[in-house]
């Protein structure tokens, strides 16, 4: 009976220490070795949604590797995008959803203008308008089961977006209402046990389009270490000018990036990551494309140690921001991902 007992004992054991392996949920944040290799498809809002594989089949092609996770834009007029985690799942990929506060169906461009209160958006979350809306996608985000990052009020520092700190009061307490929305949908999410879904909190870096007053620095927006996951950088090399005709200074992988991830690395322990960026290509001086690389992958790998993904904008949008958008570039970032720093999937099998 003895032996029996013990036996069983084993086998349960054994089958618990199984399942939590599987339990992709239960894996630390960030806890591996390397940096995980992300991307954004050029057509990834229209093509993710309906589970579509084939420009994440086609990037992984020209690079020579396999990725580890992805991001698309969903917003409020969308549902949580099940079918797509799930695809995105079964190849060892992280969703990484960029969950922007507007409504396409209402503004299109997300051009709403903000009134002296602020923006509706905002007033209306916090009033417990969109409470319903908000415990569906938290619902349906906890059943898929598995580990979704959701970056939400994305670049709140910069001016160009509705939900940012600029438009909803600057000095005059805009940093606060941001800490207030999203402390007020993070909450909601973990009382309805949504603990799948890890919280990606993301400034911009350096811009023209972004206050460098006291009010406006990034310290303001931390909502505390109970409601980040992760700690995400944003920022692009736009040179010589934007495509609305602004002038931009060039900025190297550095400028981009070094006081930034500094400022956020001292706010929590949280890992960190990149969840955006590129560079476009263009001709100015000795600049070129293929040198910015080698010098960006150079650096994460060597003095930007808490990074654990990054994630290349690859789209041909306001520059060419594509890895291929020549073949020297290309043959650079092939080059960078070949080093073992730089992984696909980082789940544990």
């Amino acid at each position: 009976m003895f032996k029996r007992d013990v036996t069983i004992l084993l086998l349960l054991v054994v089958i618990s220490l199984s399942f939590g392996c599987l339990d992709r949920t239960r894996e630390k944040e960030g806890d591996w070795d390397g940096c995980v290799i992300g991307m954004y498809p050029e057509n990834g809002n229209e093509t993710l949604p309906s589970a579509d594989e084939q420009e994440i089949n086609d990037f992984e092609k020209i690079i020579g590797h396999k990725i580890g996770s992805v991001v698309w834009f969903p917003t409020w007029d969308d549902e949580f995008p099940t079918k797509s985690c799930e695809m995105l799942y079964k190849r060892g990929i992280i969703p990484h959803l960029t969950w922007e506060l507007f409504w396409p169906s209402k503004d299109p461009n997300n051009t709403r203008q903000t009134g002296p209160n602020g923006y509706e958006g905002f007033n209306d979350v916090l009033a417990g308008k969109y409470d319903e809306y908000i415990d569906r996608f938290a619902r349906d985000a906890k059943a898929f089961d598995q580990r979704v990052l959701i970056r939400f009020l994305h670049e709140f520092n910069g001016n160009w977006y509705v939900w940012s700190g600029n438009k909803n009061g600057n000095v005059e307490g805009g940093p606060e209402k941001v800490v207030a929305v999203w402390k007020y949908v993070v909450d909601r999410f973990k009382k309805i046990g949504a603990d799948n879904v890890k919280w990606l909190w993301v400034p911009h870096g350096p811009s023209t389009d972004l206050s460098t007053e006291a009010w406006n620095d990034v310290s303001n927006y931390w909502p505390g270490d109970a409601y980040v996951d992760w700690i995400g950088l944003d920022g692009y090399n736009f040179y010589p000018q934007d495509p609305w005709g602004g002038a931009r200074p060039l900025r190297d992988f550095d400028n981009c990036f070094r006081d930034l991830y500094d400022s956020c690395a001292v706010l929590g322990k949280q890992p960190m990551m990149i969840a955006e960026f590129g560079t476009g290509e263009f001709q100015s001086g000795n600049f070129n494309k293929a040198a910015w690389v080698r010098d960006a992958f150079t650096k994460i790998k060597t003095e930007y140690p808490r990074l654990k993904i990054f994630t290349w904008f690859n789209i041909n949008k306001e520059l060419d921001w594509r890895v291929n958008s020549s073949p020297e570039a290309l043959s650079t970032f092939r080059t960078a991902m070949q080093d073992p720093y730089f992984i696909g999937s980082p789940y544990k099998q």
